[in-house]
């Protein structure tokens, strides 16, 4: 195209001339008319060159009103997303030393007692009569004094002392399992969605696994990652 002169389309070509037909009403006035509208056509100076039409930004959504059409007719972009995280909890165990344990041998004294027999000689005094035999022989000895003894004997105890093994001790480690309640914290990352569309959009049924929109009405929703 080109600018530098005037558009084809603006220039108007001057009536062409054709003889009077019988029966018309042209006149010679009517064509002197036309031909001076060809010359002032002609000196009227080229109009401005126009420029293809830049694309107007689009409108921003603001709380003060409601929002200017978009003549945007092209596809929608990609979708955006977000990959949820949580803390979950790893639990393991670990041996730590409690102390130590001592197997001591002490020694102590009672007092005891036993009651054990014992056997003791003791003199008692007999009177026997004496025979006839006897009293001949004895009526011919003299009267003399005489001193007769006895031995007199006991049993005492006698205490001896000897080491007898009695029982065997032994130190064991032995485990046992018993529950502890461990309490901690756990962050979770959720998302929430702020839908700022007319209420009068119908909301599109999910498909390929995709989560419905918000309802009719509602403005966030809290998503949750499943476990």
């Amino acid at each position: 195209m080109d600018f530098g002169t005037t558009p084809a389309a603006a220039v108007a070509e001057p009536p062409a001339f054709h003889s009077p037909v019988p029966g018309s009403t042209m006149t010679a006035t009517s064509t002197s008319t036309a031909t001076e509208a060809y010359l002032r056509t002609l000196d009227t100076p080229a109009p401005a060159p126009v420029h293809a039409a830049e694309p107007m930004p689009r409108p921003v959504p603001t709380a003060a009103g409601p929002l200017a059409p978009d003549t945007d007719t092209s596809a929608p972009g990609a979708p955006v997303e977000f990959t949820c995280r949580e803390e979950r909890l790893d639990i393991s165990t670990e041996w730590h030393v409690l102390g130590t344990a001592r197997l001591r041998k002490y020694v102590t004294t009672e007092q005891v007692e036993r009651r054990v027999p014992v056997v003791r000689e003791r003199v008692r005094v007999e009177r026997v009569r004496v025979s006839d035999a006897e009293r001949a022989s004895l009526t011919e000895e003299e009267i003399a004094e005489a001193v007769e003894e006895v031995t007199v004997r006991e049993e005492r105890p006698v205490v001896r002392k000897y080491l007898a093994p009695i029982e065997r001790v032994r130190l064991v480690v032995e485990r046992y399992t018993e529950e502890e309640l461990v309490r901690d914290e756990l962050r979770r990352e959720n998302v929430e969605i702020h839908d700022t569309t007319a209420s009068a959009t119908p909301a599109p049924s999910p498909t390929n696994g995709s989560m419905p929109l918000a309802p009719e009405g509602a403005h966030s929703t809290t998503l949750r990652p499943m476990v």
